[in-house]
């Protein structure tokens, strides 16, 4: 179990990174290209910002899901 919430941890982590780096790409495009070396271009970083929102979300509620269930655990755990 902690090894899949530190997979789902890491992997909403890079997507939040992405998200927002995208996301500058798309607004400030002119200095994205020149710090990724012409990698991370406009439409390039319009295309990712438009698939990464459903893995996302996907992970954010995984993410969300876990915690809640392991804190679930943990207070009846307690109880006992």
């Amino acid at each position: 179990m902690k090894s899949i919430k530190r997979v789902i941890r890491w992997s909403l982590i890079t997507a939040i990174v992405l998200y927002v780096v995208s996301g500058f790409g798309i607004t400030e495009f002119r200095v994205v290209e020149t710090m990724t070396f012409g990698l991370l271009t406009k439409p390039l970083a319009f295309k990712l910002h438009d698939y990464i929102v459903i893995p996302f979300a996907i992970l954010l509620a995984l993410h969300i899901l876990l915690a809640l269930t392991f804190r679930g655990r943990v207070h009846t755990r307690n109880l006992s």
